[in-house]
């Protein structure tokens, strides 16, 4: 087993087949790593949150790390992970919003119905929350047996 990089189109490849990022949010209180659900749009992560202390450590530091990890397939043993650094960005244009909150949903489309309604229950009792996050870089690791191993 070996660990190597992945290529640029295997780093899309995970960030286009995955729906959780960790994003890690850095503030004067301290840091903040959150798991949220996103689509992976045109170059940039996207997704609707709700408010709350990742929306306000957003805003006032839009600096942002995050990782994506591929192993629902594969187990532990081998895995694709990438991660990077970016700017955050708050969504309000209703134009914006809307073309990726259908891209956000889309990548949802095979959740259970009570996942569903959850997540609609608590947009609706907290609002929700347009986010990008716009990558400055991006790399990606792999891990699993050698090419000769088979």
């Amino acid at each position: 087993m070996g660990t190597r990089p992945l290529t640029p189109a295997e780093v899309e490849l995970v960030l286009a087949k995955e729906r959780v990022v960790r994003v890690a949010f850095f503030g004067a209180d301290g840091h903040f790593l959150v798991p949220m659900f996103y689509a992976w749009a045109d170059g940039v992560l996207c997704g609707l949150t709700t408010p709350g202390r990742k929306v306000e450590m957003g805003r006032a530091n839009g600096r942002v790390a995050f990782q994506v990890d591929s192993t629902a397939t594969t187990g532990p043993w081998e895995w694709a992970s990438v991660s990077g650094h970016g700017q955050w960005v708050e969504v309000a244009d209703p134009l914006e919003f809307g073309e990726f909150a259908a891209a956000f949903y889309r990548r949802l489309a095979d959740a259970p119905a009570w996942a569903v309604t959850a997540l609609e229950e608590r947009f609706g009792q907290r609002g929700v929350v347009g986010w990008r996050i716009v990558p400055e870089e991006l790399s990606g690791r792999a891990h699993g047996p050698e090419e000769d191993e088979g």
